[in-house]
């Protein structure tokens, strides 16, 4: 509360008269300034997307089975089939290992020659048949593939395929007429992977990476209710992904999600206009702590209604017998840089007084004024009755009387401001941060608004399931 106990008993006691009428000083309304765009917000959000739901995904919309066969009259002729178990992923940096276990069996004949009899090529002798993993344990294989991802400019996951391993485990050797089928079915088998390859890339485009940044950035520019005070406007304008990695525990991707943001904080709702997401641009050398420069408007008819609401009234004491109330207190509006304020008091005096000063914020953090003035229309009035009007020690009385220390106040605002940025801020998604650092930058006037600029640096974490 600000101290104002001594300053209105020196006034009180200097007056003549019960009642006191003063008409308040005629607002200038002339500024160099309106509501202007703060310095930029950079917030360095540390984000985490699972991946695990779109591997799922990707390994199911895969072929489990693969067959292929390759029919001649002369040599050999076969028929294979492929089996694989689910995926196995594995990741780190920005790869995806993706291990298969699989397994195959193989039906081939042979003939060592043929003849065009009767129109048609016919082997010359009976041919000789025989198999692998037919009517006995179908023979093992082992395979996996490597998978290169970034976030392309659209938020979309991009990635690049390769065939890594291929072993066959169970070598597939045909005594009969001593064939070795495993390069065959080594290459066969190949060509049906190799064309997994696009597949794989394809299923992995699918997750929904742009449809969850589009819902995020839709998200961070709504408003947010801090009742009931007034609301907390993000309003960014600007994204880009950077620091993209892949974590094996959890299976996730982890990235930095930059934005660059004009927050405000205002009493009274604001109009803004909701762009859509932007493209993906990272930028370069930023720092890995979120600065925020936070405007704070708050209207004048807006601290007055909680002036009218939370103020208490105060007893002073003039001596014995005589004290005075201090009822409430006004903003009127500017004057120049200046703040009229309208004082109503009763008891041993009556009255209205006026006082136009300037506020501004110390390296202390403490709310202090300056400037204090009289500056009415019927100052000339008052001089017949009150001369104190014309000593500087009373004005240098003033000035120190006023000293709020926003110690509490700013971690008061933390503490809000920390708890409407964690949790979940649309389905599936979570905001989680700690504010580190909070400090009044400034403090100015405009035509009906009294705007603070903040300061605070912290740490954002955006969790993505």
């Amino acid at each position: 509360m600000i101290r104002l106990a001594t300053l209105f008993l020196a006034l009180f006691v200097l007056f003549s008269c019960k009642t006191i009428k003063i008409d308040p000083p005629a607002p200038e309304f002339k500024f160099i300034t309106e509501i202007s765009t703060a310095d930029p917000s950079f917030l360095s959000i540390a984000t985490e997307l699972s991946l695990k739901p779109y591997l799922v995904e990707a390994d199911q919309a895969l072929e489990q089975k693969f067959s292929g066969e390759v029919k001649q009259c002369e040599g050999v002729s076969y028929k294979y089939n492929f089996y694989r178990d689910p995926l196995v992923f594995s990741l780190k940096d920005n790869e995806v290992l993706s291990d298969i276990r699989g397994k195959f069996d193989l039906s081939l004949s042979y003939c060592p020659g043929c003849h065009d009899l009767f129109g048609e090529p016919n082997c010359m002798v009976p041919r000789i048949y025989a198999s692998c993993g037919v009517g006995e344990p179908k023979k093992a294989v082992q395979i996996s593939y490597l998978s290169k991802i970034i976030i392309s400019e659209q938020f979309t996951l991009r990635s690049q395929t390769k065939l890594k391993g291929f072993e066959l485990l169970d070598p597939c050797k045909i005594t009969v007429f001593q064939y070795d089928a495993t390069p065959t079915i080594e290459k066969e088998v190949r060509k049906s992977l190799i064309a997994l390859e696009k597949e794989i890339d394809k299923q992995l485009a699918l997750a929904p990476v742009r449809e969850t940044m589009t819902d995020v950035w839709k998200a961070l520019q709504d408003p947010i209710l801090v009742a009931p005070y007034g609301y907390f406007y993000l309003m960014p304008s600007h994204i880009g992904i950077a620091d993209f990695s892949l974590k094996n525990e959890g299976q996730k991707a982890l990235f930095t999600t930059q934005l660059l943001a004009q927050p405000v904080f205002s009493t009274n709702e604001l109009e803004q206009q909701v762009s859509n997401l932007p493209k993906n641009t990272p930028l370069p050398n930023a720092p890995n702590t979120s600065i925020f420069n936070l405007r704070t408007i708050a209207s004048f008819d807006s601290i007055n209604q909680y002036l009218a609401r939370d103020f208490e009234k105060q007893l002073i004491q003039i001596n014995d017998k005589k004290s005075i109330s201090l009822d409430s207190v006004k903003i009127l509006g500017p004057q120049g840089e200046r703040m009229v304020l309208s004082v109503v008091f009763s008891g041993a005096k009556n009255g209205l007084l006026y006082l136009v000063v300037k506020p501004y914020i110390d390296v202390q953090q403490h709310f202090r004024i300056r400037e204090v003035d009289y500056e009415l229309k019927t100052k000339s009035v008052l001089l017949h009755s009150a001369k104190w009007l014309l000593n500087s020690k009373l004005k240098e009385q003033i000035e120190s009387s006023v000293d709020v220390d926003l110690s509490a106040l700013l971690l008061e605002t933390r503490s809000a401001i920390e708890q409407q940025i964690n949790g979940e801020i649309s389905p599936g998604v979570w905001l989680n941060g700690k504010i580190e650092s909070l400090r009044v930058q400034d403090l100015f006037l405009t035509s009906g608004h009294l705007i603070i600029d903040v300061r605070l640096e912290g740490l954002l974490k955006l969790k993505i399931k």
